[in-house]
């Protein structure tokens, strides 16, 4: 029991309570604690630009067109490497071997021939191979005498369908090994008849006015008509 006039002490169970004056000040330790690492990273950045050379954080303008012009060029070159006309692909020639044959190409004169040659659809073919034959040879000539010569009479509608259906009849007169080689000729003879109808016709400006023959068409022309030529010839020696 407590004596008057005595204050009891407080007992051992009793809960402590912490001064209110200290919760103001834990804050900003904590503030400070998380600020430092951030200060020290700027520091170090700070310095490090300072130590580095200009030239490896920067580009200079000249290092910067150079690298644009180092670009350029090889777009420019990739471009003109891609736009440029694929060569025709020979057959390739070894030492005392001679020419070799491509997988397709077949000699005429191993063709063997399992078909009537003399039936009239036989004849019919050849003949008409050798109708367009005579066609472009004569525009090959008119081209060599005048450049400018109008050659569009060498156009005919169905010509590519005239061309295929007789090229068929003789490619019906071979074995399977000797059709490839005529199959090889018609893709050759249909492919060149079209780039013919494409550089045959005069060049049109852009109000439609009839414009000459430049140089370059006149070459693609000539290119296209001996190459008809020639893979024609070679297809009519199958049936000589």
């Amino acid at each position: 029991r407590a004596l008057p006039g005595r204050q009891q002490a407080p007992s051992q169970h009793a809960h402590r309570k912490f001064p209110t004056t200290m919760a103001p000040v834990a804050a900003p330790l904590k503030r400070s604690r998380a600020v430092l690492p951030l200060a020290f990273l700027g520091a170090s950045a700070v310095l490090a630009l300072r130590t580095l050379r200009p030239g490896l954080l920067f580009a200079s303008p000249e290092a910067a067109a150079s690298r644009r012009n180092v670009l350029l060029s090889g777009a420019l070159a990739a471009a003109a490497v891609a736009a440029a006309p694929a060569a025709p692909v020979v057959a390739a020639e070894f030492p005392l071997l001679g020419k070799v044959r491509g997988p397709f190409e077949v000699d005429p004169k191993e063709a063997i021939i399992v078909g009537d040659i003399n039936s009239a659809d036989s004849k019919a073919a050849k003949a008409m191979i050798n109708q367009y034959l005579n066609r472009v040879e004569e525009a090959r000539a008119a081209l060599d005498k005048d450049e400018q010569a109008d050659i569009t009479t060498l156009l005919k509608p169905l010509a590519i369908s005239e061309i295929r259906q007789a090229t068929n009849s003789i490619n019906n007169l071979m074995d399977d090994a000797s059709a490839a080689g005529v199959q090889r000729l018609q893709r050759l003879m249909i492919q060149e008849w079209y780039l013919i109808e494409d550089d045959i016709p005069f060049p049109l400006s852009k109000k439609g006015a009839v414009m000459s023959r430049g140089s370059e068409r006149l070459k693609r022309c000539k290119g296209h008509l001996e190459g008809y030529a020639k893979a024609s010839k070679e297809l009519l020696e199958f049936v000589p």
